[in-house]
């Protein structure tokens, strides 16, 4: 396999050894110029010709593929071999290697290049990836991520699996859901979250986000019992659905959290 990373490291890295009077930030502003440089370069073990035309020689859509999967496994794809894969068009390809047996990042990978193309994705795959006990954070974050772009086209996949979430999966559910046309369901949720669930503060953005002003009846009582940070961010989402929060609403000289963020000892 051939390391076009390390092909362009190692051009870059004899340049800067011949203009050492640069300083730090000229050389990171040559960098650009240099890779387009670079990449016109003719190589041997290319074959004599650049880097350019050898990706521009790949026309096979599989070929691509077979390229990135090899690449994400033993590191990081090219940028060239990527936006090759654009230029392609592999949306079916792509999907493929979403939904069949591969590591996580070849998946993120697939996902990060429909994104780029504008292109369909397989919805219930990510619900499937988000649910799934032990799945890579990372592409469980990108896919939340991702159906959040599409909130009402899948909200009635995420409406099914809520009787059977966690609330690790409630919250994951929740992040894509406010996003969507009002509905029972989701204030339900988001309720049971926030008097429920173990992360006061995300869920009360999530709730201010929502914009439901019936909200600010529990959101007003829990701020008589929480810590500062939870506080904070209550106090925040009243104030997004309209209501206001008096700045000497509690005493909280003496709250681990007040200390820390104003730097008290």
């Amino acid at each position: 396999m051939i390391n076009f990373d390390l092909m362009f490291s190692e051009y870059m890295q004899d340049w800067i050894e011949n203009n050492s009077d640069l300083t730090a930030d000229e050389m990171e502003e040559k960098a650009i110029e240099l890779y387009e440089q670079w990449k016109e370069l003719p190589y041997e073990e290319l074959g004599g010709i650049s880097v350019k035309q050898y990706f521009e020689n790949i026309t096979s859509p599989t070929v691509a593929i077979d390229m990135l999967v090899e690449e994400t496994k033993n590191g990081s794809p090219s940028s060239l071999l990527l936006d090759r894969i654009v230029e392609l068009g592999c949306e079916t390809q792509l999907k493929d290697l979403i939904v069949t047996d591969n590591i996580s990042e070849v998946k993120i990978q697939a996902i990060n290049l429909l994104l780029e193309m504008g292109a369909s994705h397989p919805i219930e795959k990510y619900i499937e990836i988000i649910a799934k006990k032990g799945e890579d954070e990372g592409l469980k974050e990108l896919c939340v991520e991702t159906l959040a772009t599409m909130p009402n086209e899948v909200s009635s996949y995420l409406f099914a699996l809520i009787p059977y979430a966690d609330y690790e999966l409630k919250g994951l559910i929740a992040e894509i859901l406010v996003g969507a046309e009002k509905d029972e369901r989701t204030y339900a949720l988001l309720e049971d979250l926030f008097k429920n669930g173990n992360n006061v503060s995300l869920y009360a953005g999530f709730i201010g986000k929502y914009g439901d002003e019936r909200a600010m009846e529990y959101l007003y009582k829990a701020l008589d019992n929480c810590n500062y940070a939870d506080f904070m961010e209550i106090r925040s989402a009243i104030e997004d659905l309209g209501g206001t929060v008096d700045d000497e609403y509690r005493d909280f000289s003496s709250d681990p959290y007040y200390k820390a963020l104003k730097n008290i000892k």
